[in-house]
């Protein structure tokens, strides 16, 4: 009797001890998907935002200049949930690694704003600008080094993290297989990004002056490459975080 009363407590220790690592696996899809989620939301939200309260339609320089605005909080908000949820993610140590530095680089991109927006702030015709810094080369040099270390981080992952078959998916190798596609196609058009966005920089235009330079500042066209990198990572987390289904 005794013998079946300690085999019935293991057997519930032994259940009890599975059910959590089933909670914390779901957890952790869960939190990829709230990451997927922020990241979709962050270039959408905030011009949309200044849409409705100011009428303003442009775009501006790029995602961190929203900083300035009445849609400032959101980004500071946004990009706070973001670096906590990536310096928390733990699947792996390598991944664990690598998300915080991804997190400690999206906080770096907070507290180090990019350059004001000139002759914003109190500017009857600019009423969506409410907050102006003083020029400072050093803060802006290295939130441009923290946004490009944050969005390659992201790419890495995707490319190299995100396709490994973990322990439990062994049976799951054709539905993963598109998704590896995905998440490597993905990664690949964030670097893209990232490199349009290098070349259009004052930096390189400095080390070689180039025409592109001026149509990449005319368009815009950090902005928009910012925005669909940001997308992709988006995307890449929100549909990794529904793999818990292929699980055994």
């Amino acid at each position: 009797m005794i013998t079946t009363a300690i085999k019935e407590k293991c057997d519930s220790l032994k259940k009890n001890k599975e059910e959590q690592k089933e909670l914390l696996i779901k957890n952790s899809y869960t939190l990829r998907m709230l990451i997927g989620v922020l990241g979709i939301l962050l270039p959408l939200i905030l011009p949309l935002l200044l849409l409705f309260t100011d009428k303003f339609k442009e775009v501006l320089p790029s995602i961190s200049h929203y900083y300035y605005t009445k849609s400032g909080p959101l980004f500071i908000a946004i990009m706070s949930l973001l670096a906590v949820f990536f310096i928390i993610y733990k699947e792996k140590c390598a991944d664990f690694i690598i998300s915080s530095i991804a997190g400690i680089a999206a906080l770096l991109v907070v507290l180090l704003p990019t350059d004001s927006l000139e002759n914003g702030c109190l500017n009857p015709y600019k009423n969506h600008v409410v907050t102006i810094l003083e020029k400072n080369e050093t803060r802006e040099n290295l939130h441009y080094i923290a946004a490009g270390i944050f969005l390659l981080a992201l790419a890495y992952m995707s490319i190299f993290r995100f396709t490994i078959i973990n322990q439990g998916y062994e049976n799951a190798k054709k539905q993963l297989q598109l998704r590896h596609r995905l998440y490597r196609t993905l990664g690949i058009i964030m670097v893209f990004c990232l490199l349009i966005i290098f070349f259009g920089s004052d930096h390189f235009n400095k080390m070689y002056n180039n025409s592109f330079h001026k149509f990449h500042d005319d368009h815009n066209l950090t902005f928009w490459f910012e925005s669909v990198a940001v997308e992709c990572f988006g995307i890449a987390w929100l549909v990794k975080g529904r793999e818990y289904k292929f699980k055994k």
